[in-house]
């Protein structure tokens, strides 16, 4: 069959296997020697793609996509996102994360008391975009509180979905997220119930999509990380914070203080990053790691570790999120000193450190060690932006419809 004398030629065949998602070619490896040639040396399956750093910086009504392998601390690739609104609309695009070279994004504007959303789904390397519809009724548009979504991907049923987790007042929202499948018959928004009531209004940070499940911290569920499984059930499930986190306080939607944590995504399993409480000059930072490797038949529940212990100064140095490892490194920005004769904005600088340096006991000091790795090169306006990080591998997926 694929090794007789009538197999098309192998640039055909490239062709074809390049229009066929990354995540569906390894079992077309298995037809015969020669399509796994192919394949893997032209048309590579998406785990044997290189990560690399894609740093969102969000800068206003205009925000930008920068493109960072391992080799160079110059960008391989750069896109421009601007929001909808008009100057005036007080416009931002946000990124929501990143799967199987897909970028998920999030264009959110208020005017006059009223708020407007549009979430896209796009593959910046073929320019295809997928707008999805609204995930809130017409007058949602008064709601100021907005929810926060995250971008996952299910290894099994090979699907990609967006979640919106809601915020606000309690007595006007029910406690059940709103889950859109891509490609999925529907095409709508769906209704997943959340058994632990007021968890999913009060988010303490940003939520995070890992290995085919969403996790988000939540105040209403005392401090308990919650869990949406993203394959055919759906089903949400809580599990206990890391031992170094407090009690979440209550807090409602509208409050403006920031919590001490951070999820992130430690290679590839989540990660709580733990700081010491704002106000203090100098702060200790921890590095919490979710074992989900059961074993022993899954007897044994999901456990934390800790596998860095760092430390950071309000004005200088922090590690990074949602992506806080890039290969056997971790991510880490920097602020530079005032400098009131050109601008009282401190511009940011990232900077890649060796992880073995920063091991448990190895970074309990209270500062992050001097990076050996390179600086990733910005431009001066690209610095003044608000840096978040992503583990990006471009493809030529399309986007499921």
């Amino acid at each position: 069959m694929a090794d007789g004398g009538t197999c098309l030629p192998d640039d055909v065949l490239v062709k074809i296997f390049l229009l066929i998602p990354t995540y569906f070619r390894r079992p077309l490896r298995l037809a015969c020697k020669r399509w796994r040639t192919v394949i893997d040396e032209r048309a590579p399956p998406e785990e044997t793609l290189p990560a690399k750093i894609l740093v969102f910086i969000n800068q206003g009504r205009t925000s930008s996509a920068l493109v960072f392998d391992c080799s160079s601390r110059h960008r391989t690739r750069a896109w421009t996102y601007t929001s909808s609104s008009g100057d005036g609309g007080g416009g931002s695009v946000r990124m929501v994360g990143t799967c199987n070279g897909l970028l998920c994004l999030h264009d959110h504007s208020t005017f006059a008391g009223y708020s407007s959303s549009a979430v896209t789904v796009t593959n910046p390397a073929t320019g295809e975009t997928v707008a999805l519809p609204p995930v809130s009724p017409w007058w949602a548009c008064f709601v100021k509180a907005t929810g926060h979504y995250s971008f996952g991907f299910h290894p099994e049923t090979k699907l990609h979905k967006v979640v919106y987790i809601p915020r606000g007042d309690r007595s006007s929202l029910d406690d059940a997220l709103q889950v859109f499948t891509l490609g999925g018959k529907a095409g709508a928004w769906r209704a997943v119930p959340v058994p632990v009531r007021g968890a999913c209004h009060d988010l303490l940070c940003e939520p995070v999509s890992v290995a085919g499940t969403t996790y988000w911290l939540a105040a209403g569920a005392a401090g308990r990380v919650m869990a949406l499984d993203l394959g055919e059930g759906e089903r949400v499930t809580s599990l206990d914070a890391p031992p170094a986190m407090a009690p979440a306080p209550a807090r409602s939607a509208s409050s403006r203080d920031t919590p001490p944590w951070r999820l992130t995504k430690v290679r590839a399993s989540l990660g709580v990053v733990v700081s010491s409480p704002p106000g203090t000059c100098r702060r200790r930072v921890e590095v919490w790691v979710l074992d989900l490797d059961l074993g022993g038949g899954g007897e044994r529940p999901p456990r934390w570790s800790r596998r860095y212990c760092v430390g950071e100064t309000v004005w200088s140095s922090w590690v990074m999120a949602p992506q806080l490892t890039h290969g056997d490194c971790v991510l880490s920005a920097s602020r530079d000193e005032w400098d009131y004769a050109s601008s009282r904005r401190r511009k940011r600088t990232l900077h890649r450190h060796e992880a073995s340096e920063l091991a448990d006991g190895g970074g309990d000091g209270w500062q992050l060690p001097p990076p050996k790795g390179p600086q990733l090169i910005m431009s001066s306006e690209e610095r003044e932006g608000e840096l978040t990080t992503f583990a990006y591998v471009e493809t030529r997926n399309p986007v499921p419809r």
